[in-house]
C-alpha cells in the first residue's frame, strides 16, 4: 500500500504546486488567493525582484525532489522484488 500512497502523495504534491495557471488566470492572485508559483511570478516579473522569485522557484524545486527521489527508490525496490 506504500508505494500507491507514495505516487499519490508526489502527484497531489506537484498538482497543487502547478495550479499557476488557474490562480492567474481568474484572480491574478489578488482575493487572497495567492499560491508559490504566482508569487515567483509577481516577485520577479511584476516587481523587478528577480532574487526573491528565483528564491522561490529554488524553495519550490527543493520541496518536491526529495518527494520524488523517495518514490523512484521505492519503485526501484518494488520492481528488484517482483
Amino acid at each position: 500500500m506504500w508505494p500507491t500512497l507514495l505516487v499519490v502523495l508526489v502527484t497531489i504534491t506537484v498538482q497543487t504546486l502547478k495550479i499557476f495557471d488557474i490562480v492567474r488566470t481568474m484572480t491574478g492572485g489578488n482575493y487572497g488567493t495567492s499560491v508559490i508559483a504566482n508569487e515567483m511570478y509577481s516577485q520577479a516579473f511584476q516587481q523587478g525582484q528577480v532574487g526573491q522569485g528565483s528564491a522561490l522557484a529554488v524553495f519550490l524545486f527543493l520541496l518536491v525532489i526529495p518527494l520524488v527521489i523517495v518514490q523512484i527508490r521505492r519503485t526501484r525496490k518494488a520492481r528488484e522484488l517482483a
